[in-house]
């Protein structure tokens, strides 16, 4: 007898934004700030500047509507498609794209990128 209850993502679907709130928001309590942001930011940065990764088109196929990591290839790649999970995820990122009022704000990932630029 299985007593663990699986989601299946792509079946059931996730709350975008929650997963947002969740992981990556920039509330002082976040304990997952170093692994779900920092690292992602830092160690992207220093792999794309190894110069082993580099091209016109980047496909980024990421499971949510977090685009931090992306910062990080910005300047590298000359177009960047992203693909999400589902409409949940488009619409969420579409928001931040247009500025609409209650996006999720990015600036303390984009905060951390610009920190670490000037660290080189």
């Amino acid at each position: 007898m299985d007593s663990s209850n699986y989601k299946l993502y792509h079946v059931h679907g996730c709350d975008s934004r929650q997963y947002l709130e969740n992981y990556f928001s920039d509330k002082p309590d976040m304990v997952f700030r170093d692994d779900s942001l920092i690292f992602p930011i830092e160690n992207l940065k220093k792999f794309f500047q190894l110069g082993h990764i580099r091209g016109d088109i980047l496909l980024d196929l990421s499971m949510g509507s977090f685009i931090h990591h992306l910062y990080a290839a910005c300047e590298f790649f000359k177009h960047i498609i992203v693909l999400k999970l589902n409409d949940r995820c488009i619409l969420e990122l579409k928001r931040w794209v247009d500025t609409r009022t209650g996006a999720f704000h990015w600036g303390h990932a984009a905060q951390i990128h610009a920190e670490m630029e000037g660290k080189r």
